[in-house]
């Protein structure tokens, strides 16, 4: 049917997006290990075709939506690729976030061991991300897998925890890391939002699925 292919190009259109914004976080943190300030830039400008992407899919989707008024596993697969688009969108921005911290704060250079840290912490963020894109890529959305991702959301909060503690703690050791360590603190917070919206991914992949609306944060 019609509808059916329509459906599927609007999935891969979405996969291919999840990927460009994947790449971008992967650069983030390659940036951010390397204080590679070319790199952030790069970010930075990428950020505009993943949002030019955001508004040409939604289009698409209402457009589905008008001429084939689509039902069953159809119209949730096209209604909660809507809204994955948008969480697409803002996870973008995040990784261009990251990088205008990084521009804006090359100077003193933030904390080696601290910042190691947080891009590990970045790195299982960014992993969410990826395997919740797996889920949704299944046929019909693969819901124990969802599940599973958004169960990874509680150790980032804790990995969030404990840097925001050692932060404090080095920032109360030497004054002068004070600006450094506040603008790490964001970039941990940054991450975290990542891990945050790809467990609202992993719950419309087991809308998609199921028919439920569970709450899985």
């Amino acid at each position: 049917m019609l509808v059916e292919k329509k459906r599927e190009a609007l999935k891969e259109a979405l996969l291919v997006m999840g990927g460009q914004v994947e790449q971008a976080l992967r650069k983030s943190l390659e940036a951010l290990r390397g204080q590679d300030l070319g790199l952030a830039r790069e970010i930075v400008s990428g950020d505009a075709a993943i949002n030019r992407q955001r508004r040409l899919l939604e289009q698409e989707a209402l457009l589905v939506l008008a001429a084939y008024k689509p039902a069953g596993l159809d119209l949730r697969l096209i209604g909660a690729s809507m809204e994955l688009v948008a969480e697409l969108e803002r996870i973008g921005d995040y990784a261009a976030d990251v990088a205008r911290i990084l521009l804006r704060h090359a100077q003193p250079p933030l904390p080696a061991p601290l910042l190691a840290r947080v891009a590990d912490m970045g790195d299982a963020a960014v992993d969410m991300l990826r395997d919740a894109l797996v889920a949704y890529g299944q046929a019909g959305g693969d819901a124990p897998l969802a599940r599973l991702v958004a169960s990874r959301d509680d150790q980032i909060d804790a990995l969030q925890s404990e840097l925001i503690d050692a932060i404090a703690v080095l920032i109360g050791d030497d004054p002068r890391q004070a600006a450094p360590g506040i603008a790490l603190s964001w970039v941990t917070h940054l991450y975290e939002r990542v891990a945050d919206r790809a467990t609202n991914i992993a719950e419309r992949v087991v809308y998609i699925a199921t028919g439920e609306t569970p709450d899985l944060d």
